[in-house]
């Protein structure tokens, strides 16, 4: 009964974990089925304590959209286990707790499990929902030791991306079917803006509870390979602190659009403000990174591919230099060869400044741009990015040495990896790191 009253409790604020019922193109009307617990569903009035404490774990990593661990670990020399799974991972998230690292996966039916790894001691543990819809990317939420997936439970949320909350307020936002940004209390909706959202824009936030959103969805420009034919033509941040609103709307160049669901939201010169890293595409010359001001300036630009349909995959800044310098990882053409390449922010011009080719960051068709990983993972202070093999059955360690890219090491998975990759800071500062496989395993190094 206190396990009931307890999801009772939180229905509302999670956004009612999933929806059932389809209202448009964006559910599979033949195969959508009844999965929020009834006694959520018969909940007429919901209250959830906007000061208990909770976090939060994205797929991404870090709320602002840079996929970078803290701390360090020596991947090639530590160990690691396999757990069996009741199906095939799609998405992974893990998080650090007073009981140890909590993993949570989802299958690629929309089940989910969960695990404890308590010193090394890795059992099951219970998480709600059970089963998400199937097109949801999710977040996990820990509160009271318990485990939480926050996924679409409005009927008119956008089932391509995932709610957030502030911890600050408790507030629930989300983009909904037609690309508003809705924040709600509880059942009530109080804020809304027209932003004409990507449908699978990620919501990213910085440390002032800023939001950073893909908006002004354009199909100018039809590559497809990120899920389908949409991209923005404008990003837009709001503050939400006090009355919600729009900060700024930053319109990019006519022609281009936003090839992807997120920018990464970093500061790159270490002067505490941030900027926005995001891939500029277009038909004539195909992709580019671009560096944004807060202000809409576009403050470096990389190199074009040269042709149009051809993608660079951002996926972290950070010191990656071989003297510290914060640099960008970006895969570029991950589905056709795939080259990492490190990118220096040098008088108003991003420079590759070496690269490796071999490794991917992305499967064509997928929503999932999280496989690539940055952080320390041989002990040495600086930053490698951790990436697969294009037939997904090994996993590199990149580096930038003195001598240009090289690879520090691979890791054999003995079957595809078909998740992101996850992982945790512990207290004593060494890294935890997981990725599912299609063996129906996850695989865990500590």
């Amino acid at each position: 009964m206190k396990r009931i009253v307890f999801i009772v409790t939180i229905c509302i604020f999670l956004g009612s974990i999933l929806m059932l019922a389809a209202t448009d193109h964006f559910v599979d009307k033949e195969t959508d089925t009844e999965i929020i617990p009834q006694e959520i569903l018969e909940c007429d009035y919901c209250t959830f304590s906007y000061w208990a404490p909770f976090t939060l774990s994205y797929t991404h990593q870090q709320a602002d959209g840079n996929r970078i661990i803290e701390g360090q670990i020596e991947l090639l020399r530590s160990n690691y286990v396999d757990v069996p799974l009741s199906g095939e991972p799609e998405w992974l998230l893990a998080s650090s707790t007073a009981r140890g690292p909590v993993w949570a996966v989802v299958m690629k039916d929309g089940s989910v499990q969960a695990f404890n790894d308590k010193n090394g001691n890795i059992t099951e543990i219970d998480i709600l929902p059970e089963r998400i819809h199937t097109e949801s990317p999710p977040l996990l939420m820990i509160k009271d030791g318990d485990a939480f997936i926050v996924a679409p439970g409005n009927s008119n949320e956008s089932l391509l991306t995932h709610p957030i909350v502030l911890a600050s307020s408790g507030r629930n936002l989300f983009v909904d079917k037609q690309g508003d940004l809705v924040i709600r209390v509880n059942d009530e909706e109080i804020e809304r803006f027209k932003l004409n959202a990507i449908p699978d824009a990620r919501l990213i936030m910085d440390e002032n509870e800023r939001l950073l959103i893909l908006t002004d969805a354009s199909q100018e420009y039809r590559h497809g390979v990120l899920g389908d034919k949409i991209e923005a033509s404008s990003m837009t941040i709001i503050k939400t602190s006090g009355q919600a609103s729009i900060e700024r709307t930053i319109v990019v160049p006519e022609g281009d659009v936003i090839e992807g669901i997120a920018p990464i939201w970093a500061d790159l010169d270490a002067d505490g403000i941030r900027e926005i890293i995001v891939t500029l595409s277009n038909k004539q010359e195909g992709a580019r990174l671009a560096v944004f001001s807060e202000e809409g300036k576009i403050l470096a630009e990389g190199p074009s591919v040269g042709i149009g349909y051809r993608w660079r995959h951002p996926i972290a800044a950070a010191p990656f230099g071989p003297a510290g310098e914060i640099e960008i990882i970006s895969v570029l053409t991950p589905h056709i060869g795939g080259i990492t390449e490190f990118y220096q922010l040098k008088d108003n011009e991003l420079k590759v400044v070496a690269s490796i080719s071999g490794y991917t960051s992305h499967v064509s068709g997928s929503r999932n741009l999280d496989i690539g990983i940055a952080g320390d993972f041989d002990n040495d202070g600086n930053f490698e990015v951790l990436l697969p093999s294009q037939d997904l059955r090994t996993l590199g360690i990149i580096k930038h040495t003195n001598n240009g890219a090289k690879v520090a090491g691979e890791l054999e998975l003995d079957a595809s990896s078909t998740t992101n990759t996850a992982a945790i800071e512990m207290p004593d500062g060494s890294i935890t790191i997981a990725i599912g496989t299609d063996n129906n395993k996850l695989r865990i190094w500590n």
